[in-house]
């Protein structure tokens, strides 16, 4: 009789929506400051920065690192603008390397060099706050494993921890197509990128819930990647209340990163970057079939067409 009400209790959980299951733990974390993607006509980098800024104070949401590139500032000099916005709010700035390169494509040495001239406009923006986080541009970690393990020590001998992301739903893949669908005032094309935007990232959560449960067997601290793009910035604020539905509580990153799950390296290697479960997955041996989660398809196609 106890096995059998047991047995119901956990059909029960499973089947009730994610958000009833208890409060899920995320930081939020933003890439390629100063600037991502096109922009609209008539919209500046500033606008989109202090949009993003103003949402994510008015959601609460503590200790926001954005992940700069400094060569962008060099190019636009104006866009400093943006990192003095984010400073001034309270929020780090942290290592994204200098000019965005793609470890699969360029030597050790090259990239080590690309993260250490990345480091003098993040210590004097920082202003002696902990800048010493590292997020891989493409979420590329080296097609070897020769080539993996070395950036890893020269990090760890640089003293950095590693922004790894457990929530990605590509959300960068809606910028440009925004950008085309305000210039061309094709409003049944923008609520249809509203649509497919907050449907990925609710897909994609419950994904990374299943996965990091089936995984880690108890909830887990999760890190969500975004970028500072203008449709980014008009999406937030739906986008985290669409969460906050979900039972998602906005933590810091510092906090996020004291999960044990972040000490893992899976020492697995790929031509494309993921999120630190599907790592995980890989090096057990696993696939995402044995989960239970199901696949999340990407509308990369329809993105791509929109609006030209």
């Amino acid at each position: 009789m106890i096995k059998t009400l047991s047995l119901i209790m956990v059909f029960v959980c499973l089947m009730l929506p994610l958000a009833s299951r208890g409060e899920i733990q995320m930081a939020i974390t933003v890439d390629d400051l100063p600037s991502h993607g096109q922009l609209p006509a008539g919209v500046s980098r500033l606008e989109v920065a202090t949009q993003m800024l103003s949402v994510l104070k008015k959601h609460n949401v503590p200790e926001v690192y954005g992940f700069t590139n400094a060569s962008k500032v060099e190019f636009q000099k104006e866009d400093e603008a943006v990192l003095m916005a984010w400073r001034k709010a309270g929020y780090p700035l942290a290592n994204h390397t200098y000019s965005h390169p793609d470890l699969n494509k360029v030597e050790v040495s090259a990239f080590e060099s690309d993260i250490t001239r990345n480091e003098k406009l993040l210590a004097v923006l920082n202003d002696g706050l902990d800048w010493k986080y590292f997020r891989y541009p493409f979420l590329h970690e080296g097609d070897t494993l020769e080539k993996r393990n070395a950036i890893r020590a020269f990090l760890k001998k640089n003293d950095y921890k590693i922004a790894q992301v457990t929530v990605d739903f590509e959300d960068w893949g809606w910028n440009n197509p925004y950008a085309r669908c305000v210039n061309k005032k094709d409003k049944k094309a923008i609520a249809w990128l509203k649509k497919t935007y907050l449907e990925q990232a609710g897909l994609k959560l419950d994904q990374t819930e299943k996965i990091t449960t089936y995984l880690f067997k108890r909830p887990v601290k999760h890190i969500l990647l975004l970028h500072v793009g203008a449709f980014d910035a008009e999406m937030l604020n739906d986008l985290l209340k669409l969460y906050k539905k979900k039972g998602v509580k906005f933590i810091s990153l510092s906090e996020a990163a004291q999960d044990e799950i972040y000490a893992i390296d899976p020492m697995v290697v790929g031509k494309s970057g993921s999120e630190l479960h599907f790592q995980v997955l890989k090096s057990r041996g696993l696939k995402l079939k044995d989960t239970g989660a199901g696949s999340v398809t990407y509308p990369e196609d329809e993105l791509a067409k929109i609006c030209f």
